[in-house]
């Protein structure tokens, strides 16, 4: 596996997956019995819940990408493989006139604001190198933009779900003041 630092499980993520007596458990093979789905809403057409065997029936690709984190250390050339963010999307068919998006973390508390245009660009991996995408890495779904304008608070992990609406979500955008918090 690769050289990417992971940070603790939130314990809201664990017992969101049914894995607060055991987090070894997780297997992101099973995860949909554990009740996990990514949840596209807002301002759409079709709003969808889609569990990983869902996200498996879209093409997959593979996007090589160094990780620099806030917090000083650096992984290279990580393999992030999964469904482009924009497939998604555009079986959800968002209408909004000026679209932003707010994505959200499994933990209920982390999320992250984007422009729709920029986070179509973004990977959900389900895998890194190779191997299904571990939990205390992300799993069972990670948001990875693929932009060179990307900061690492925007690296979701535990994604589990996107909003879509006409204005950028900034209230509840708390990805950069939380991954800063760790510095101090």
């Amino acid at each position: 596996m690769s050289d990417l630092e992971p940070h603790a499980v939130p314990d809201a993520v664990l017992e969101a997956l049914g894995l607060e007596d055991d987090p070894g458990a997780f297997d992101p093979y099973t995860v949909d019995s554990d009740g996990w789905n990514l949840e596209v809403s807002g301002a759409v057409t079709d709003p969808l819940s889609l569990s990983r065997r869902d996200l498996e029936s879209f093409p997959f690709e593979t996007a090589t990408e160094d990780f620099d984190c806030v917090e000083g250390w650096r992984a290279d050339d990580l393999a992030w493989r999964g469904v482009r963010v924009e497939r998604v999307l555009e079986r959800a068919g968002p209408v909004a006139d000026e679209p932003h998006a707010l994505v959200r973390a499994l933990d209920g508390d982390y999320a992250c604001s984007f422009p729709l245009e920029r986070l179509s660009t973004a990977l959900l991996a389900l895998e890194l190198d190779g191997e299904p995408l571990p939990l205390e890495h992300g799993g069972p779904a990670r948001l990875v933009p693929l932009d060179d304008d990307d900061d690492c608070w925007e690296s979701i992990k535990w994604v589990s779900a996107i909003e879509i609406g006409d204005d950028p979500f900034g209230g509840d955008d708390t990805a950069k003041e939380r991954a800063l918090s760790r510095l101090e």
